[in-house]
């Protein structure tokens, strides 16, 4: 996304598209401070500038949203200007009583959490049990049994059954 947002070719596409929203997911390699970049994160990091502010900002009236897993603090200090940064929301963890509630109503056992959750791991549980039950059922496949009327065995993956 960067190399793209880099383009020379990007802000004349973007032009076609006056009053839309601009969705950047997992922006951090083109939001980061331009001193710590390569020219490429720079060259994004002043595309957004120019579309987040002054004439082409205010002729194309877009808002981008930029999602980011990294710290403030490494975000180019231009973007979190006032005027160009509208709102910001951190998806923190959440505590142990609401990540219960949350695991019940997704139809999750809630009494082994015991420790705050994030979002991704409440909504992974379900992958986490998937899994399990796979690895369980893996095991029962290799088990063997012996047959209580002939005490012939069978079962364990053998190529005899």
């Amino acid at each position: 996304m960067a190399n793209e947002l880099s383009s020379p070719k990007f802000l004349p596409f973007l032009i076609q598209y006056q009053n839309a929203v601009l969705i950047i997911e997992d922006a951090e390699n083109i939001i980061k401070d331009r001193q710590d970049t390569t020219f490429t994160s720079n060259q994004a990091v002043a595309n957004l500038l120019n579309l987040s502010d002054g004439l082409l900002g205010d002729a194309m009236h877009q808002q981008i949203i930029a999602t980011f897993n990294c710290d403030l603090k490494s975000v180019d200090k231009a973007l979190l200007r006032k005027g160009r940064l509208i709102a910001s929301h951190e998806f923190n963890k959440l505590d142990i009583q609401d990540a219960r509630i949350l695991s019940e109503k997704l139809g999750y056992a809630s009494e082994n959490i015991c420790e705050r959750m994030t979002l991704a791991e409440i909504y992974n549980q379900g992958e986490e049990k998937q899994e399990q039950e796979n690895s369980d059922e893996n095991k029962k496949s290799s088990e063997k049994y012996v047959c209580k009327c002939c005490n012939e065995s069978y079962g364990g993956g053998s190529e005899e059954e």
